[in-house]
């Protein structure tokens, strides 16, 4: 969760006052005189697929080899409770917006403002958190993602991959130091074509492979793999954190259900072949990147360089929410100088740190599927919109539940704390068991280099 999941992750706009605002410039033009604008049907599909679509197209094939054929019904099963309850936090926010008037133009913090309505200040600060780390976790998968992509490429200039992170990180240290970006949806659709450009081109090279599925294997799964497959395809379909802020920047709200049904449709257009393909062609001998399994061509490294480029930028956007909520915290003045400097600087430091220690992306990306993208986008909408329906006031307009849909919300929790614990742990131990263990770069650099 390329989440990629995150992944807001992507390509979720965020205000110069807080990591959680609206989008810029589409909020600002929102409400101009007698006449409401804001976000399309369309254009909030376009940002939900934009925002999801990435690091987890790649790592989705050796997903589903770890969970066997089971694992295309796993992806429906992941995308689908993504799905609702990407529609419960929708819901959660109308509920909040109908029963307090302060909050019908405008919040900057639309996720924690429901976790806060719901069950308190302390739980805000708890969502904030899991929400930072969240945002984090696919920073530095993003980074180890765009690093491996470009390095593969660049095999010819000798550059180990440990040093093409430090590389990465470098470039993008001082734009780190900006503001946030204005006016960004062009550049979202622009970024979203050139990535369902990249699975495209993907999707019809692991086609053309398939003469090679005559000798593959196609083992059954362990305990261990299934969940970790499991942590890989939340992490693919986990931008539920985003969905407050593309409602609230919808022209009409009440069509939001609508636009994150289209947004997971086409997300499972781009997904399915590639996951399908990509373990009916390899089998069993597919790695954490399917581009890795593809033998080398022209075709391939562009998909490479697109594919990096969209992480490259990515990481901007995803780092940027939890660097201003650091910067909120420490109430950092909102003006560029030493101390924004300071600051982001140890974020990136962090950063860098990690994906040094733990220089495979797809281990990365287990651990923050399994923990942090549950918590963010299956568990708390589920947990905050049953608390929500449940209180009562009698200034407030009366809201219920059917027993059917209580049933499934208990369901969802229990997936969701079951497996994110599993999948959490699995995650942990693939990332120290001693035949999969890679060195950190700066303890063997050569070892660590190798896929």
């Amino acid at each position: 969760m390329e989440t990629e999941a995150v992944k807001s992750r992507t390509f979720t706009q965020v205000s110069d006052v807080s990591p959680y605002g609206s989008i810029n410039g589409i909020n600002d033009i929102r409400t101009t005189g007698n006449s409401k604008k804001g976000l399309s049907l369309w254009l909030a599909s376009i940002f939900i697929v934009g925002e999801m679509a990435g690091s987890g197209v790649l790592a989705l094939p050796r997903a589903v080899a770890d969970a066997g054929w089971g694992g295309i019904a796993l992806i429906f099963f992941c995308g689908g409770i993504s799905l609702y309850s990407g529609i419960c936090l929708g819901h959660c926010w109308s509920i909040v917006e109908e029963r307090y008037d302060e909050l019908k133009e405008k919040s900057r913090y639309p996720y924690p403002c429901i976790a806060e309505k719901a069950y308190g200040v302390k739980m805000r600060y708890f969502v904030s958190f899991c929400i930072d780390i969240n945002l984090f976790g696919v920073a530095v998968v993003f980074l180890l993602l765009s690093s491996q992509l470009i390095g593969a490429v660049a095999t010819c200039w000798g550059i180990s991959f440990c040093y093409w992170i430090l590389i990465f990180a470098a470039v993008l240290w001082p734009l780190m130091w900006l503001g946030t970006p204005e006016d960004f949806w062009p550049a979202a659709v622009i970024a979203l074509a050139t990535t369902v450009t990249a699975c495209v081109i993907l999707i019809v090279l692991i086609a053309e492979e398939t003469v090679t599925a005559e000798n593959v294997k196609y083992p059954p799964p362990s305990v261990k793999s299934f969940f970790l497959s499991y942590g890989t395809m939340l992490f693919a379909f986990g931008g539920a954190a985003s969905f407050p802020t593309f409602q609230n920047d919808m022209r009409d709200r009440t069509q939001f259900p609508k636009a994150a049904t289209f947004g997971f449709l086409a997300l499972l257009t781009l997904y399915m072949p590639v996951a399908v393909l990509g373990y009916y062609v390899y089998g069993d001998h597919l790695v954490a990147n399917v581009l890795d399994s593809l033998p080398f061509s022209i075709a391939k490294s562009a998909i490479s360089v697109m594919l990096a480029l969209h992480m490259f930028f990515a990481f901007l956007l995803v780092i940027n929410a939890p660097v201003q909520d650091l910067e909120e915290f420490f109430k950092l003045p909102k003006t560029f100088g030493w101390k924004r400097v300071t600051l982001r600087t140890a974020v990136m430091v962090a950063a860098v740190f990690v994906a040094l220690s733990i220089p495979r992306f797809g281990k990365v990306l287990n651990l923050v599927g399994g923990s942090a993208t549950t918590l963010t986008s299956v568990i708390f909408p589920c947990v905050f919109y049953f608390k929500l329906c449940s209180q009562q006031d009698p200034t407030w307009p009366v809201r219920s539940i059917t027993r059917l849909e209580k049933v499934c919300l208990a369901m969802l929790i229990g997936c969701g704390i079951i497996g994110g614990c599993i999948s959490t742990y699995s995650a942990v131990t693939d990332i120290v068991q001693p035949d999969t263990f890679k060195p950190p770069c700066y303890v063997n650099i050569t070892e660590a280099s190798k896929f």
